[in-house]
């Protein structure tokens, strides 16, 4: 048949669009290859460098530049692009795309003497360093909200592109380094306190009052007159101790830290986005993307709002770092993945033309990916033969399309000197056991082209708020609550399930329509939603009274968007069928039993419960109750529910299926949802794979370029493990990958 052949050629069309300046074959259209930084070595090598890059290690792309403006801007005003010249020339000598950084992540000497406004400013806090500004010699050092700082990084980007922009082989461009990382999303210096004050003029429409209102400031009588009067939120009593989930805390207004966070986020957009209107104006012939760090959740960011004028999203993909004591468990790489793809699918920026929107609908970038031990002052875990290879392999598998290890060469000074790349500091070029695994994990990449360049396709999806997040951020409740880690705990019983995920913002979810949610997903899971946007707790009743199934965490709809606590029950407790008549905090250590009528799992819970009544018993039934011997909530006190399920029929005449709602008013633990999850999804028909034995071995369905289905197998484990297909006989090596063609019963 030709309509395989005509489907390929389709695609392979469309990414020649999507390449714009260049033409790819599929294959060519990863960008697969290393950070290399050729100022931190002798310029004489950097042929012989880059020729074993391409050449040996089979790269296609360099990534350089961004930690260069000292070298560019050695004094005000005078520019020297003799380096860098020499570098893009030879990397264009050499056959090698390049990834060129934006170098504002680090000032030059000059800028942050001469200067010092430019400079962020630590917390007021009785722990740390009390309102330190951040030292010269480290890394973002500067204030996003410092107009000088903004001016002057306008005007090195402005040289950059100018310079740069039309050279074909500088196919991407990078605006600063991991924005908003290693707290410095946190700034209480004096250009903050001024852009915080003007923000929250056009917040509240220059109406003190209706800020007072919206943060009861009538409590402890904190009552402004004026926003001129507003500070920062700075230590005061009582004060409260930072928490482990995050490095900073105030005991302010919970509204007041609420838009602090929002005011935070819009500050770091606001200068990423500055950058990148920059770029479009020189034509920069590259695609444009920035670098985000881990721990997004714990940040004041949204990368959907920093990603949503660039062509995709880049993520720093590190599983482990400089205090990691083992491998984590390959669920959370895969959660933070699908995260970062979500990141790109929305196509709500009105400034966005409808070829960037159908670019941001397709793949990743993973910008750096981890391939030896990391570590500042620490090292951590040493990532073992072959594990990088898994978890690279898992990055394709999540929905990257570009992998650039971190870093070619470890450095022999500097503060990353223990962060080990491709080679070692002494290990010659084109040897050693990591070149062997970078270069057989590139040709891995390009072996399975057919399957990474297709888009996922998903009927779960995992849907957050930022400024919930944000408000849960300042009050965790629990000192073992974490966010990321709530996310997880609906996450997981899925993916163990075999099936795509896809991890997204309610915010793009309602700039899509009302049709989206039904639309494109099955089910869909809220952890701890506490504050639900406006007119989401709609959108979420009609996919249920559409046949959709919903999962719903425990502190659902709490707050309001000012973050008050409501006064009318929760909505989505009512959606489920069920009342939240009692509530406790599991702090750090303390667990609780639960029971499992079906008697197939020992369930408990841990961070925080909740003692639900099920409104009707004909409908909803309890999935997990509390221990029979549980004085508060079990059988011997007030016999309340943990877990329930509401079942249901659709009410459109478009649907006959079933509905269900799954009201999850505990921190249970993770492996005892795999099984209500294995019968949500058979429920709502979706495919899916038994579940493994071992919760180290990752499988996925994936569709190629052509419609042809394939199961991708990748054993994170140090041990064989079995796949849910094959028997004991036919076991996955430690870290070993597998891709198979399925086989789909007649």
């Amino acid at each position: 048949s030709m309509v395989p052949l005509l489907r390929q050629y389709a695609f392979m069309l469309a990414m020649v669009v999507m390449a714009g300046h260049r033409i790819w074959p599929v294959a060519g259209a990863m960008h697969l290859g290393v950070a290399y930084y050729p100022e931190q070595w002798p310029l004489e090598e950097m042929e012989s460098d880059m020729l074993a890059i391409k050449k040996d290690l089979g790269a296609n792309i360099i990534r350089i530049g961004e930690f260069m403006w000292g070298m560019l801007e050695p004094k005000e005003g005078v520019f020297d692009f003799k380096t860098l010249d020499k570098i893009i020339d030879c990397a264009e000598n050499t056959g090698l795309n390049i990834m060129l950084g934006t170098p504002t992540a680090t000032m030059p000497s000059w800028l942050y003497t001469t200067y010092p406004e430019v400079r962020s400013r630590g917390p007021d806090s009785p722990e740390g360093y009390r309102g330190a500004p951040a030292s010269f010699g480290g890394r973002r050092q500067y204030s996003f909200n410092s107009e000088v700082y903004r001016n002057f990084s306008a005007r090195v980007v402005s040289k950059l592109a100018e310079r740069y922009g039309k050279r074909e082989s500088i196919v991407v461009w990078q605006v600063d380094n991991e924005l908003g990382h290693e707290g410095s999303d946190v700034d209480m210096s004096a250009a903050s306190l001024k852009e915080w004050r003007l923000w929250l003029r056009n917040r509240y429409d220059n109406d003190i009052g209706e800020l007072n209102r919206g943060w009861g400031t009538v409590f402890w009588s904190a009552l402004y007159g004026d926003f001129s009067e507003i500070g920062l939120p700075l230590y005061t009593v009582p004060g409260t101790a930072k928490r482990p989930n995050e490095g900073w805390r105030s005991n302010m207004s919970p509204g007041m830290l609420l838009d602090f966070r929002r005011f935070r986020r819009d500050s770091i957009t606001k200068f990423a986005k500055m950058q990148v209107d920059i770029l479009r104006s020189y034509g920069v012939k590259g695609k444009v993307t920035t670098n985000a760090p881990g721990g997004f959740w714990d940040k004041a960011i949204d990368h959907n709002h920093i990603f949503a004028g660039m062509d995709f999203p880049a993520y720093d993909n590190y599983p482990v770092w400089g205090d990691s004591t083992a491998a984590p468990f390959p669920s959370t790489v895969a959660l933070s993945l699908d995260t970062v793809r979500g990141w790109g699918s929305r196509s709500k920026s009105t400034s966005a033309s409808t070829e960037q929107q159908k670019q941001q609908l397709h793949g990743m970038m993973i910008a750096e990916q981890l391939i030896g031990a990391q570590g500042h002052d620490i090292i951590g875990y040493t990532p073992r033969p072959n594990q990088a290879k898994a978890w690279t392999a898992a990055a394709f598998l999540h929905g990257a399309v570009h992998v650039l290890f971190f870093r070619y060469r470890a450095a022999v000074f500097g503060q990353e000197q223990f962060c080990f790349g491709v080679l070692d500091h002494s290990t010659e070029r084109a040897t050693g056991r990591k070149w062997k695994e970078a270069k057989e994990t590139f040709a891995f990449a390009r072996a399975h082209a057919n399957i990474w360049l297709a888009p996922i396709k998903s009927k779960v999806a995992l849907i957050y708020h930022t400024e919930n997040v944000f408000a849960w951020q300042a009050q965790p409740q629990s000192t073992a609550f974490d966010f990321a880690n709530e996310a997880h705990r609906f996450y997981y019983p899925f993916w163990r399930n075999g099936v795509q995920i896809d991890v997204i913002s309610a915010e793009s979810v309602l700039q899509q329509g009302g049709e989206f949610l039904h639309r494109e997903y099955a089910i869909v899971l809220l952890p701890a939603l506490m504050i639900v946007p406006e007119a989401f707790d709609t959108a979420l009743e009609d996919f249920v009274r559409r046949g959709g199934s919903l999962w719903v965490g425990f502190r659902s709809d709490l707050k309001d968007e000012n973050g008050q606590i409501r006064r009318q029950p929760s909505r989505l407790a009512a959606l489920s069928g069920v009342s939240v008549e009692e509530i406790e905090s599991l702090n750090a250590g303390q667990t609780v039993k639960l029971l499992d009528p079906k008697g197939s799992t020992s369930p408990f819970a841990s961070v925080w419960r909740e003692g639900v009544k099920i409104a009707d018993k004909a409908t909803t039934h309890a999935i997990f109750s509390y221990a029979e011997d549980d004085l508060f909530l079990g059988k011997a006190g007030l016999n309340l529910s943990a877990v329930t399920r509401k079942r249901g029929k659709a009410t459109t005449m478009a649907s006959s299926s079933s509905s269900s709602v799954v009201y999850v008013g505990a921190g249970v633990n993770e492996e005892s949802l795999v099984s209500l999850a294995s019968e949500t999804l058979d429920e709502q028909g979706v495919d899916r794979l038994d579940v493994p034995k071992n919760p180290f071995l990752e499988q996925r369905i994936r569709e190629d370029i052509n419609g042809e289905q394939y199961v991708v197998d990748i054993n994170h484990d140090s041990e064989p493990a079995a796949t849910s297909r094959l028997g004991d006989d036919e076991m996955l090596q430690p870290y070993e990958l597998r891709v198979t063609k399925r086989q789909l019963a007649q």
